[in-house]
């Protein structure tokens, strides 16, 4: 199964997805089917962060959900990495607090390697340019990203540079989520992120929509190949 952050982008595997069908929306839970390549495929947006994220998973395993492929943005920190590409993510940074009641918070997050081969397979195949990387998860929005608020004293460019120093290269709220949590209710999971803005240019990307309709497609191909030697929902 797919888990988008964005209700708005479930929409968006109906350009991928055969016989595409929204189910239903609950808050920002919305819920789609579709075949791919005679395969059928779920999709569930997790809203932001951790707890929102959790539900999605745990409920997406009471059902027989086995794979869980986070299919999302990020903001990268490295100049190098330019707007509208892909991030195969190797490691997420621990800094949310769901994912602590999973796992300790020494234990790293990281993908399941059927999942990783399978992505870095789609996207070689598919000639992508990419990135695998190393993000951090965090638990907030402004202060945890260096951002400005009312009344801020903080140094964003401090904040930032700490990440950097942990070999970060992009800042999310959902990955840690989705690889530990998803690792404990038994699925095997992996995370794919398309860059819409970078921190260290300032720049944004201010139309994503071909960026995720290129990250929806290798995500559905390599759910395909998992599904080769296993079986998915």
């Amino acid at each position: 199964m797919f888990f988008p952050g964005d209700p708005g982008r479930v929409a968006r595997f109906g350009a991928v997805l055969d016989d595409f069908t929204i189910l239903g929306q609950n808050r920002e839970f919305r819920i789609g089917k579709g075949t791919f390549h005679g395969v059928e495929l779920g999709v569930c947006s997790t809203g932001i962060g951790g707890p929102s994220t959790e539900i999605a998973l745990v409920e997406a395993a009471e059902l027989g959900c086995k794979v869980a492929i986070r299919v999302g943005g990020t903001g990268a920190l490295d100049s190098d990495i330019p707007l509208g590409s892909i991030l195969l993510v190797e490691e997420a940074v621990r800094g949310g607090g769901t994912a602590t009641f999973y796992a300790a918070p020494q234990e790293p997050a990281i993908p399941h390697p059927d999942v990783l081969s399978a992505l870095a397979d789609c996207l070689d195949a598919a000639g992508e340019r990419y990135f695998r990387r190393k993000v951090a998860s965090v638990d907030g929005y402004y202060a945890a990203q260096g951002r400005p608020y009312p009344h801020s004293s903080q140094d964003s460019n401090s904040i930032l540079e700490r990440y950097r120093g942990q070999g970060v290269s992009a800042l999310d709220m959902e990955a840690e989520t989705i690889l530990i949590v998803g690792n404990a209710v038994g699925m095997k999971a992996g995370v794919l992120l398309a860059v819409h803005g970078n921190r260290g240019t300032d720049t944004w990307l201010e139309a994503y929509e071909e960026a995720q309709d290129r990250l929806i497609r290798i995500a559905c191909q390599a759910m395909l190949q998992i599904r080769g030697s296993d079986t998915v929902s």
